[in-house]
């Protein structure tokens, strides 16, 4: 009996030496496994939903309903993309002409405010998604920023993109003084593709949190150590196309002290995976697809 029972216990130790082992060479090799065994021990208090260009999805782009629809979704940011004016003022359209998103044709940078205003940026919507179309978005106009912030106030937080702008470009200044003409510090981050931008507004205000738009052309791209280091400078996290990572790129990224928010997850099978790899949050046309997914993942014990 004394014989079967150390037999036992022998079998039973070598294999818990061989898990022992296999788990410490694991979570040594793969960074992906030491960030969700962080998450599992301490839990992230919440997991961000970016309604890309405000519910993007679901009313027209970049425009007041849209931006109504995505707080009543319960989007914790509302995105949204700046131009300026030819007479300098910021524009909430994402591309740098006005030829998708209205029945007219030009450079945004080479028309007025007055001219903008007379542009149509709903229609278009209505013809392209007429499941979603709405007799009211027909004649809505492109918001200033201005706007925008006079309308929702403090009553969500944006996430405010600035395209590539000219070296000359007031751009950064111009929206600081929104920020601060609001009293919006409190709810607003900005990302860009150009770090020259952000560096040029963490020099104008340190206070407001940055995120380096980042593309990837393959997936599971690696974040060279060198390059996040960098982004720290003047970033509090980097925002990459989904399709160019994977959970060791998220791994990395948050090892090295960095949020990672991906764009533009609009699948929820996506929208699952970015949650388990242990994301701080997802840019998505469709916030109330990405509430269900961590609902369900939270109900589930998902962390």
């Amino acid at each position: 009996m004394k014989n079967i029972f150390r037999h036992k216990a022998y079998f039973i130790g070598v294999h818990v030496l061989m898990f022992v082992f296999l788990f410490s060479a694991l979570y040594a090799y793969f960074p992906w496994i030491r960030v969700k065994v962080k998450e599992i021990i301490d839990p992230a208090d919440k997991v961000i939903t970016i309604a890309h260009r405000g519910a993007s999805g679901y009313a027209p782009e970049n425009t007041i309903p849209a931006i109504e629809l995505a707080i009543e979704m319960q989007a914790d940011y509302i995105e949204l993309d700046i131009h300026l004016t030819k007479d300098q003022i910021p524009v909430v359209i994402h591309d740098e002409t006005v030829n998708r998103t209205t029945g007219s044709r030009g450079f945004v940078k080479n028309m007025t405010l007055e001219q903008i205003k007379q542009l149509d940026a709903g229609t278009w919507f209505n013809e392209a998604y007429p499941m979603f179309a709405r007799e009211q978005y027909a004649g809505i106009t492109i918001p200033t920023l201005d706007e925008v912030f006079e309308t929702f106030g403090d009553k969500t937080r944006y996430m405010i993109e600035i395209k590539q702008p000219a070296a000359n470009s007031q751009i950064e200044t111009l929206l600081n003084e929104a920020v601060l003409k609001y009293n919006l510090e409190d709810v607003v981050s900005v990302h860009s593709f150009s770090s020259a931008s952000l560096r040029k507004l963490h020099a104008i205000n340190p206070e407001i949190p940055l995120y380096q738009l980042v593309w990837n052309d393959y997936s599971a791209a690696r974040a060279p150590a060198s390059y996040l280091e960098n982004v720290k400078t003047y970033a509090v996290g980097i925002s990459p196309n989904f399709q160019g990572i994977g959970p060791s790129y998220v791994a990395e990224v948050k090892n090295a002290g960095l949020k990672v928010m991906p764009y533009t997850v609009n699948y929820q099978v996506n929208m699952d995976k970015a949650y388990l790899w242990g994301v701080d949050g997802v840019y998505t046309n469709y916030p109330d697809r990405f509430k269900e997914v961590i609902d369900t993942n939270r109900e589930n014990g998902q962390w």
